[in-house]
């Protein structure tokens, strides 16, 4: 089973010249005995659908509850989502989603 998830906010404003780390917290999404493993990243250009693998050079990192991508190189008046893919227990798939908007 694998379910997306939205995140807040609901749009991300980032600018063409900036690199952040951008987190999700899955805390609330965990039941007891469970962590996040596998966490693997997309950042897909709205407009052609597909992944945008330069503005995610780096493979999406755990810490704890915290899912970590690294997010760059964005072109300007382009929109993205960043989708983290996570196992929380066997069958049991998460997708926290985040809307990225670059107007600059």
């Amino acid at each position: 089973m694998r379910s997306a998830i939205s995140v807040c906010p609901d749009v991300f404003e980032m600018s063409s010249h900036e690199t952040l780390p951008l987190a999700f917290d899955v805390a609330s999404l965990l039941e007891s005995g469970e962590t996040a493993s596998g966490a693997a990243s997309t950042l897909v250009q709205i407009d052609t659908g597909l992944d945008y693998a330069a503005g995610h050079p780096s493979a999406a990192v755990i810490q704890g509850t915290q899912l970590i991508q690294a997010v760059t190189a964005l072109e300007a008046g382009k929109r993205y989502r960043l989708i983290i893919q996570f196992t929380a227990a066997p069958g049991k798939v998460w997708a926290p989603s985040l809307l990225i908007d670059c107007p600059e």
